[in-house]
């Protein structure tokens, strides 16, 4: 895949975790208060946005829970790691099974009572889902750009 692509790739990853941090910025772009209702409007469609699960304060938090914001940031730094390795082969499958199983894991200790919620823990295993799942995605886009490419000619 050529380095536009994946500079594309990074940029859109990074306009989107831009948004996931948007009241973060308010302080410093106060003008950004008027995207606010919108964004969080418009995250709510990938997240259940539960406010004792978000990365922040009272005041100023994230447009998505702690796992999503993990997920989305390891999406984020694999895809910087990306414009400087290419991912050749297809990726196996245990990859992303043994990157899940941590989330997994947590996601069901919390809700059987086993221990409490961890924003922290969540993040870190949400990170890992998404650092591997970028993987995966990196893979179905290099296809689909040679299928289509393919067709063309």
């Amino acid at each position: 895949m050529s380095l536009a692509v994946r500079f594309s790739v990074t940029l859109l990853l990074a306009f989107w975790l831009l948004g996931v941090f948007l009241e973060w910025l308010v302080p410093i772009i106060p003008q950004l208060t008027l995207f606010v209702p919108l964004m969080h409007n418009s995250y709510s469609l990938v997240c259940h946005q539960q406010q004792s699960k978000l990365l922040g304060d009272s005041v100023y938090h994230s447009l998505v829970c702690s796992r999503c914001a993990g997920i989305y940031v390891g999406l984020f730094i694999s895809s910087i790691a990306a414009l400087f390795f290419l991912y050749r082969n297809e990726p196996p499958l245990k990859i992303i099974i043994f990157a899940s199983a941590p989330m997994l894991a947590d996601v069901f200790l919390c809700a059987f009572g086993i221990y409490s919620y961890s924003k922290s823990l969540a993040f870190i295993t949400g990170f890992l889902l998404g650092s591997a799942g970028f993987l995966y995605f990196y893979s179905a886009l290099k296809k689909l750009i040679q299928e289509l490419n393919s067709k063309k000619n």
